[in-house]
């Protein structure tokens, strides 16, 4: 349940010497005495106001570029501009080294936030803050200290663990004399301790945007999943897993209906939404917000009629695509979405359906009409056997998240008639050749997209909602929690088929599935998964997790092996312009096809040998660096 009230991100107005807390040095030990604590702590409002924002420091760990980021470090999404400060280049080629910082060792600023609401809070109940007050302030500062520290145990394994507000005696010329956590298991103890001792304290109903005990449940159920990957021992490891189960039956939430619109304006205080970053227009551009500009293209009706593509556009002067297009949805992602078979009425593959199989003929080899410099890209093609658009035999009756996450040939997108084929107003080449900013996929990102008014554009005031978390999410934890522990003979694996069909069901708006053994239950729920939260900063923190397990969630391969979808390349799909063929080929276009996986050390990254170096206390190094 949740107050539909929101706590914006305007800096509420509060005195100035709350905000000289926000200076500090880079370890985090100061200011001492530079700001009046009664004001800041003596009472729930000003408090709150500290507290909102750590929350938007701390959070931005977990969205805006952050989830763009990791996204396309699978073959979920290809960067259209190759290398570039936030290209995959050397991190999906696996050319990092152990000085790369890519873990983010640190973030004592904010975990130095997160101590001075606990202490303080605890400090002032009874003196301006009321007990329950002095509570709920100290469980919020545990349940962002946790989130906080969980962003460096996923990708190091390891952080240096500070529970209080540093002072000089706890440096050293070398920087902090505090080291490192000894492995993952006391890595995760720690987060996991956090989360429990705040969950009885956080408010049972919270304002959309702030931490209620559905969020610290669904976070614990997200932490002692990744830790129980990660966890040697069997016991400790069935323990964390349970944990997961029952923290999300705790959670009092519902499945949307309409999958695409909580992640727009339509449906931004959904009952499904547990833990959301909410912009406010007054503040905020589109700009700002990364799965907004950069996922839109960018072209016009001079381009257009310059290159003789079309339709042109009808809106905003012939120029409603003016984004910064850098992220767009890969062949092998749209692939996941399943469509609805016209005479058995389930769920299958597009490439597998009865309508499909019926009136395309496949082959290996490219057609005639494919750019000389590509056919030897091609990995299949097809051509229709009738008078049928090939675009409607692979994009009708898909899974309804496709159509609330992905733009495609013939669809309809800022009331524009959208031509995603060879010499349409949206191809991948309408500027002139591939890049820039323009999809070099042939399709482009709808999810999160808001109807910006006029259009997305530099400058345009828009409101904005991250989705941290949300019920569809803590589901797919349980489902994932009940295979682990089925593989490990307690439970059974239909009960984890149950829980997928949930989303399947009322997201997908596909027919019920049904698995007969593990490893069928694991694919279903991999699939699952993966078109349901993309976007959503987690496909790559499962396949790691799916890598740990091994066996049936990682294709047979023991744990700890080779990830297969972190060294296959992205595809693109290229349709005719008359929509009677089509191929689908391996992107090369900044080289991103190049991929690499050494599973011996990427399954934790490195602690930076630079700070190791100047800091032995911060080593030893992880395996493999």
């Amino acid at each position: 349940m949740k107050i539909k009230k929101e706590i914006r991100t305007l800096w509420l107005v509060v005195p100035a010497v709350l905000w000289t807390v926000l200076s500090c040095n880079v370890l985090d030990t100061e200011p001492f005495e530079s700001y009046d604590e009664v004001t800041v702590w003596g009472s729930k409002a000003t408090a709150d106001a500290f507290v909102n924002g750590t929350i938007n420091n701390v959070m931005s760990g977990y969205i805006n570029a952050e989830q763009m980021k990791w996204e396309e470090r699978t073959n979920n999404s290809v960067f259209n501009n190759g290398a570039s400060y936030y290209g995959p280049s050397g991190f999906v080629r696996d050319e990092i080294d152990r000085y790369d910082a890519s873990g983010g060792l640190g973030g004592f600023y904010n975990i130095r936030q997160c101590n001075l609401i606990i202490e303080k809070a605890k400090e002032y109940g009874g003196k301006g803050l009321s007990e329950d007050e002095s509570r709920e302030l100290v469980a919020k500062g545990k349940f962002l200290r946790a989130a906080q520290y969980y962003l460096q145990a996923r990708t190091m394994g390891r952080f240096v663990w500070v529970d209080k507000v540093l002072s000089p005696a706890d440096t050293t010329a070398n920087g902090l004399a505090l080291p490192t956590t000894k492995s993952t298991t006391e890595s995760y103890t720690y987060l996991i301790k956090d989360l429990q001792e705040a969950i009885p304290d956080l408010p049972e109903t919270a304002a959309s945007g702030d931490i209620s005990r559905d969020a610290g449940n669904a976070f614990l159920s997200e932490i002692a999943l990744q830790g129980a990957a990660y966890e040697p021992d069997q016991t400790k490891k069935r323990e964390w897993l349970r944990l997961v189960v029952s923290a999300v039956n705790d959670i009092h939430s519902t499945l949307a209906s309409d999958y695409g619109s909580i992640f727009t304006e339509q449906d931004r205080y959904s009952s499904e939404l547990i833990f959301c970053i909410y912009r406010n227009k007054a503040n905020t551009e589109t700009q700002d917000i990364a799965p907004l500009q950069n996922v839109m293209p960018n072209t016009n009706n001079d381009n257009l009629i310059r290159g003789g593509y079309g339709p042109l556009f009808q809106t905003n002067g012939g120029q409603p695509f003016i984004g910064w297009l850098w992220w767009a949805p890969s062949q092998n992602l749209i692939d996941e979405y399943e469509v609805i078979d016209e005479n058995t009425q389930q769920g299958v593959r597009w490439n597998e359906s009865t309508q499909f199989t019926s009136n395309v003929t496949i082959s290996s080899s490219a057609p005639n009409w494919t750019t000389e410099g590509e056919v030897s890209n091609v990995i299949f093609s097809g051509a229709v056997n009738g008078d049928v658009s090939v675009s409607d035999l692979m994009y009708k009756n898909r899974d309804a998240r496709f159509q609330g996450s992905i733009v495609h040939d013939d669809d309809t997108w800022w009331n524009e008639e959208i031509r995603l084929t060879v010499n349409g107003n949206l191809w991948r080449k309408a500027n002139g050749g591939l890049g820039p900013h323009m999809g070099t996929t042939g399709y482009y990102f709808r999810k999160g997209v808001y109807n910006v008014a006029p259009r997305i554009f530099a400058g345009t005031p828009t409101d904005y909602h991250y989705v941290v978390t949300r019920y569809g999410r803590a589901l797919l934890n349980k489902a994932e929690a009940i295979l682990w522990l089925a593989g490990m003979g307690e439970g059974n694996f239909s009960d984890a088929v149950t829980v997928c069909n949930q989303t399947r069901t009322v997201h997908g708006k596909l027919p019920s599935a049904n698995a007969s053994t593990l490893e069928d239950a694991w694919k279903l729920y991999q699939r699952e998964r993966r078109v349901e939260l993309v976007l959503e900063n987690d496909y790559y923190w499962s396949l790691l997790r799916w890598g740990k397990h091994g066996g049936p969630a990682n294709y047979g391969v023991a744990p700890s092996g080779k990830i297969q979808e972190l060294i296959t390349s992205p595809t693109y799909i290229e349709i005719a312009h008359d929509r009677k063929s089509f191929y689908v080929g391996t992107v090369t276009h900044g080289n991103v096809q190049t991929r690499s996986f050494r599973e011996e050390r990427r399954y934790l990254l490195p602690i930076p040998q630079g700070q190791i170096d100047r800091n032995p206390n911060l080593g030893p190094q992880n395996p493999g660096w």
